[in-house]
């Protein structure tokens, strides 16, 4: 799958007539890129995002109604039918770029608010995936030691691609030997114990969450009970963009009464 070449094409579909028309549905506001409005973020000088420079191409509208922020949607509702069956050959879909990047989308604007939250702190990352995170945060200097039980490899439906930095196979115990370390979980999986497993054997004081709330499609209760317990969100990522529908947020937790 080539980034550049699935960028090259959303950037045409623009330009083809009928493209941004919403094809279904009664809402009449056109769908439009993130790329170039008030939303659109730059990868710095030196690095390299291939899921946002996707994403921002993609065809996004508000959520909800009343809504100002744009959130990136299926290329079926802006696109003729023969455009978006080529985009989706390309991998300019949804479950492609998730499930060969990230189930989170990572702006370059979310780097520099965890980097902010860090102040120069070290970063263990559970669940981590494809490591995509991982590597997205070691390019602004932040060392991260990252751990997933399962490889990313073209048999694992979640994380076909990859690894994009070292990603250690260990489950969510792994935390234990990096307690001095803020620690990171991004999209755990529904229903599962992984993200109440390593929240329960972390001592330290800093934990940042990008995932749904009660309910949704994250981790377990378990996990929210020990939250709501034990944990303060301290700060919310102002410039995290989500897939339209998914209630993704980005925030910090501070430890109740400091690290245990």
């Amino acid at each position: 799958m080539s980034i550049d070449r699935i960028v090259e094409r959303l950037q045409a579909a623009w330009q083809e007539p009928g493209a941004g028309r919403r094809r279904f549905g009664s809402n009449a506001v056109p769908f439009r890129p993130i790329a170039n409005s008030e939303q659109d973020q730059v990868t710095p000088a030196g690095g390299s995002n291939p899921l946002w420079e996707a994403v921002r191409w993609m065809p996004a509208e508000p959520y909800w109604h009343d809504a100002v922020v744009l959130e990136p949607t299926f290329t079926s509702s802006a696109f003729a039918k023969d455009t978006t069956l080529e985009l989706n050959a390309l991998g300019a879909s949804r479950h492609h770029l998730t499930s060969h990047f990230a189930w989170s989308i990572i702006t370059p604007g979310d780097v520099t608010w965890i980097v902010e939250q860090l102040a120069g702190r070290a970063l263990v990352e559970i669940g981590a995936g494809t490591g995509y995170w991982a590597w997205q945060l070691e390019q602004a200097g932040v060392d991260v030691a990252a751990y997933d039980p399962h490889p990313a490899a073209e048999d694992n439906p979640y994380c076909k691609a990859g690894p994009y930095t070292t990603v250690l196979v260990d489950d969510a115990s792994a935390v234990k030997h990096h307690q001095d370390r803020a620690l990171l979980m991004v999209w755990p999986p529904y229903d599962g114990e992984h993200a109440r497993h390593a929240l329960s054997v972390y001592e330290g004081d800093l934990l940042i969450y990008a995932g749904e709330q009660w309910g949704g499609c994250t981790a377990d209760d378990g996990f929210y009970e020990l939250l709501d317990a034990e944990w303060v969100e301290v700060s919310v990522a102002p410039q995290h963009v989500t897939w339209w529908g998914i209630h993704c947020r980005l925030a910090a937790y501070a430890r109740k009464g400091g690290a245990s």
